[in-house]
């Protein structure tokens, strides 16, 4: 089994990063604490040792990193790129002038920035703004290509 992230293609080749009708998971009605780094890191490796992946790849394991904030919370990295490239790249588009600091909310969400730049795919961020931003304003269905 791979624990590389699978990037959804349209039949031109082209990247789709426009997120496919998939569940959301539900949050309750009380905001949920985020969960130490430390906390993070442990379920981590050792769902990777269970799903049969390599515990030194970087790419692993942070791909089994759960989001620990928003409409995707409990799902993984892995998941959230696969199924929400879009989410992903406001995400990181919209953290560009943030500065890290010593919370777990902060970690998370610079631990998925880590796994979104680690991709060819993900670093072309700025594009995909561009590209969702073009399709809200215009409501048209163009494609994108990240090459």
């Amino acid at each position: 089994m791979s624990l590389r992230s699978k990037f959804d293609l349209l039949p031109s080749g082209d990247l789709r990063i426009i997120r496919r009708e998939v569940p959301m998971v539900s949050t309750g009605s009380l905001p949920a604490l985020c969960q130490s780094p430390d906390v993070v890191e442990n379920q981590t490796v050792a769902a990777v040792r269970r799903l049969g992946g390599d515990v030194t790849s970087r790419q692993h394991i942070i791909g089994q990193y759960t989001i620990q904030f928003g409409k995707y919370r409990g799902q993984t990295f892995r998941w959230v790129v696969e199924n929400s490239l879009g989410f992903c790249a406001y995400l990181v588009y919209d953290m560009r002038k943030e500065v890290q600091v010593d919370t777990p909310l902060s970690a998370n969400k610079f631990a998925l920035k880590e796994h979104v730049n680690s991709f060819p795919q993900g670093r072309c961020y700025k594009e995909m703004i561009n590209y969702l931003l073009y399709i809200y304003v215009c409501e048209t269905n163009i494609q994108f290509s990240c090459s």
